[in-house]
């Protein structure tokens, strides 16, 4: 199979990175996450974020907005907080720069899922059928925050739209890969469990155009097949600015 770049990796290209919006006074988006994520979250304490088992951790709400390529690599909580996803049919090709889900904090999703570098994640991993009545495929994914169960709420939809859509969705391209984000070196989504990529062969990626400049949009995904995952809050890669559109993570917080 052709080797595609590593999943969610893609800064703004050198020389042309946008600074984000600032924040409005009184961005209270950090408040979304204990009821999120209520199982290892308890409450947000002013500027910290306090899980079940005691950790507390800085949401960095009050630091200024820094340019999109910085926040990539070193995104604060907050700044993973700093573009809401929004739900139905894409409208029109992203603004530049805009790809909610892609700023992740690293500490926040390894407190939440472990380090599948030190055998963190693996614990939690459970097998998934994907599409068991169109083209059975086991795929390993975590069982934290209910994820295994909420994607085969999703594949269950999935398997109930009509035949011609299901080109879009086997063979899946995998879920669950302890890797490194190809430009940041930062881990995957994938290595937490709790992605998964649908069928390459219907599917785009900003970086197989090899465009230098400003990105033109590109996806064939109907939009039939990306409902069912939002209805469980998992977001899609191709309302990114740098899409990805094979792409699906679960990321409850993002929903505006």
């Amino acid at each position: 199979m052709r080797r595609r770049l590593l999943v969610g990796g893609a800064a703004a290209l050198a020389g042309c990175a946008v600074a984000a919006p600032a924040r409005p006074a009184g961005d209270r988006r950090h408040e979304r996450l204990p009821a999120s994520y209520p199982d290892l979250l308890v409450a947000v304490d002013d500027d910290t974020l306090v899980w079940r088992d005691g950790t507390r951790m800085a949401i960095g709400a009050g630091l200024p907005a820094r340019d999109f390529e910085t926040m990539l690599r070193s995104a604060t909580i907050a700044d993973q907080l700093r573009q809401d996803y929004v739900s139905g049919p894409l409208q029109g090709p992203p603004p530049r720069d805009h790809s909610p889900g892609r700023l992740r904090n690293t500490a926040f999703f390894e407190r939440m899922y472990g380090d599948c570098r030190r055998g963190g994640t693996a614990r939690n991993l459970r097998s998934v059928t994907w599409m068991p009545r169109t083209h059975p495929q086991a795929l390993r994914v975590t069982t934290v925050n209910d994820v295994a169960t909420r994607l085969e709420r999703v594949i269950a939809a999935l398997e109930a739209l009509p035949d011609r859509l299901k080109a879009y969705l086997v063979p899946a391209a995998g879920s669950v890969a302890c890797r490194a984000v190809a430009d940041t070196g930062l881990p995957s989504v994938h290595g937490y469990g709790a992605a998964i990529d649908i069928g390459v062969g219907q599917s785009d990626y900003w970086s197989w155009s090899r465009r230098r400049g400003d990105i033109p949009h590109r996806n064939r995904i109907p939009f039939a097949v990306v409902e069912p995952f939002e209805a469980e809050r998992f977001i899609w890669g191709g309302k990114w600015y740098h899409y990805d559109t094979m792409h699906f993570e679960y990321r409850p917080e993002l929903f505006a």
